[in-house]
């Protein structure tokens, strides 16, 4: 089937309907195969505040051992890419009740490994990874492995056969779908696995003399029947809302929507902090190296996150933001697009963003001016010294190859006080994100771990107050 229209569709739940550009590719999927529903809604939060200069390293030190914490605030959206989590990096403790049978409705912790009929070994939860959660009759992961984890008790173990019906269902050849060659991006090659229609993962099977790409919309377990060896580690541990970290102007600041015994919430409780930048240029190779404005040089108006993260993010912006003076704090949102994720009625009297696709920022209602900048290419950002008072960024820290450059431009930007805002998710492009970023997509305390070094040495003894929150609803 070949597509020809130049426009995104919506989901659709016929998928032999497509018509889509790939100029249109939404983004790449990191696939943990089993999932059955998209992105939860889980959100971490890291927060930071500027100190007046690099100068004042002394004195951010000494803060930094008060509150165990100092850089940036970023918030993190927890979903493993291709099987739904509640939020791996949001694992509290289990509550392990010996004679207690899992049923509808529980959050469970489980082990598992799953392989094909030849013994390959598709999924697994890693040694030293945190149990894989997710509720029992929520539609959450394929029927099989649901229906096998429903009465086990903690410390039960099982091995199950789950055929293709209770799994991924039938290949279909009405998935396969065809591309011209004046709608193939440059770069595209086979094996990628892309988001066409911004909705429908698919994998590029083949690129043809003339330019035209075909592509396979089945799952890629679609037709296949899996083994999964499980064991139920116990039932997840109820959130514990509400806790403090530094705002605006070095407030104390209550997040009543954190996650107070979730793991990212605890990363920067007790730091320990490498003694110098950590990283080597092999942590920032992309699998696509390629002019990123080819990426993103048509606009793709949708969202990366669900609305349960999207509200997350709002409602931990209006915390922050309530701490400055209404009608008079400024704000400045990089990598941006043509919505910020603001809350609705923001008292700010100045709402830059920068971003790659000018179609898109000239959409985003809530910003007073926007400028068009690919900071991998040029890190500087088009402000003077001590513009904004907060300065966000939703889901694209992961993209960063020069971060260090980058960071050190938000912290000129911003005023002494001022908080910055990272958020981040793991969905993600792969092949624009970096190598030590898609190295362990589960890795929640890890990726906090990364976005908090860039704050602690871009530039060193700029920030102060490093910390994470969990803020997933």
């Amino acid at each position: 089937m070949a597509a020809h229209c130049s426009f995104v569709l919506p989901r659709t739940s016929a998928p032999s309907r497509l018509a889509v550009t790939l100029r249109h590719v939404l983004g790449l999927s990191v696939p943990r195969p089993y999932t059955s529903r998209g992105l939860q809604g889980r959100s971490v939060v890291t927060t930071a505040t500027a100190t007046d200069s690099p100068q004042q390293a002394k004195y951010a030190r000494r803060v930094i051992a008060v509150v165990a914490a100092a850089g940036t605030a970023g918030l993190v959206s927890w979903q493993r890419a291709g099987r739904p989590r509640r939020g791996m990096a949001m694992m509290a403790e289990a509550a392990v009740a010996a004679t207690r049978a899992a049923q509808d409705g529980d959050e469970v912790l489980v082990r598992y490994r799953g392989s094909l009929e030849d013994g390959t070994v598709f999924d697994l939860t890693e040694e030293g990874d945190e149990p894989f959660s997710f509720k029992v009759g929520a539609g959450e992961v394929v029927p099989g492995f649901d229906a096998a984890v429903r009465g086990l008790r903690p410390g039960n173990k099982v091995t199950v056969k789950v055929p293709p019906e209770q799994a991924y269902g039938a290949r279909r050849d009405d998935l396969l779908v065809g591309f011209e060659a004046d709608q193939v991006p440059k770069g595209l090659q086979e094996g990628m696995r892309v988001r066409i229609g911004g909705q429908i993962s698919a994998l590029v099977t083949k690129i043809n003399p003339d330019g035209s790409a075909l592509l396979d919309a089945n799952p890629p377990l679609a037709g296949k029947t899996l083994t999964f060896d499980i064991e139920l580690v116990g039932f997840k541990e109820p959130p514990k809302r509400g806790l403090e970290m530094v705002g605006w102007g070095g407030q104390n600041l209550l997040v009543p929507m954190g996650i107070a015994n979730s793991r990212v919430s605890q990363v920067f409780q007790s730091p320990t902090w490498p003694s110098s930048w950590p990283y080597k240029e092999a942590d920032f190779k992309r699998q696509d190296e390629s002019n990123d404005v080819n990426f993103y040089d048509q606009p793709r108006f949708v969202t990366h996150i669900d609305d349960g993260a999207i509200g997350a993010v709002r409602d931990f912006y209006a915390v922050q933001f309530a701490k400055a003076p209404q009608g008079e704090y400024s704000v400045l949102d990089i990598c941006s697009s043509w919505v910020s994720h603001y809350p609705e009625g923001l008292k700010a009297k100045r709402v830059a963003v920068t971003g790659m696709n000018e179609q898109e920022l000239a959409k985003n209602k809530q910003a007073t001016e926007y400028a068009a900048k690919d900071l991998n290419a040029d890190p500087r950002l088009p402000y003077r010294d001590n513009q904004f008072d907060f300065v966000t960024n939703v889901v694209s820290v992961d993209y960063l190859s020069r971060p260090r450059e980058i960071f050190q431009e938000v912290h000129r930007v911003m005023k002494p006080g001022g908080v910055a805002i990272m958020s981040f998710s793991n969905r993600c492009f792969p092949t624009k994100a970096i190598a030590m970023w898609v190295a362990n997509m589960n890795d929640g305390p890890g990726h906090c771990q990364i976005v908090g070094n860039y704050f602690r040495f871009s530039p060193e003894g700029g920030w102060r107050s490093i910390s994470s929150v969990d803020i997933s609803p």
